[in-house]
């Protein structure tokens, strides 16, 4: 009998010693929201990993005042919205069915609203720009970059501590 409760209690500490070190590693992993990637060419290209939908996808300039802010912080109406593509339908803004988003270039079913007509600005050298979908619901689904060298370089997006 005194056996058994030995065994019961070393397999108890095993399973909860594993489950220390997988949980983590099994939660993060079955993270599916989307994740955008940048591609350092110019004009920069943008693709997506991940699941869930895209509800639009938005270039934006952001302002000096709000370079060294966490983004729940900024003075949003201080950037500049340089270009603004929605998907036509639910089909074409599932991430699994996006093309590659190059800066300036309307992807097959997907309609631009910024600007209402024609190209959107050039990108200028050492300003500081972020893109993506919505920053409330994809986290990971915006990027912050700038032109540097004349390529798209990725920095880091301020976060709160």
């Amino acid at each position: 009998m005194n056996g058994n409760r030995i065994y019961l209690r070393f397999a108890c500490k095993l399973v909860l010693g594993l489950a220390a070190v997988v949980l983590p590693f099994w939660i993060t992993g079955c993270d599916f929201s989307p994740t955008i990637y940048l591609d350092g060419g110019n004009p920069p290209r943008f693709h997506y990993g991940g699941k869930d939908y895209l509800e639009f996808f938005v270039v934006e300039e952001i302002a000096p005042g709000n370079q060294n802010v966490p983004d729940v912080e900024q003075d949003t109406d201080k950037n500049k919205t340089l270009w603004w593509i929605f998907p036509k339908d639910s089909s074409a803004g599932k991430v699994r069915n996006l093309p590659t988003i190059t800066y300036g270039i309307v992807p097959h079913n997907f309609v631009q609203k910024v600007p209402a007509q024609g190209a959107p600005p050039p990108l200028v050298e050492g300003k500081i720009y972020e893109a993506g979908g919505p920053a409330v619901s994809l986290r990971k689904g915006r990027l912050r970059f700038t032109i540097r060298d004349g390529k798209a370089v990725q920095i880091p997006i301020p976060r709160r501590s």
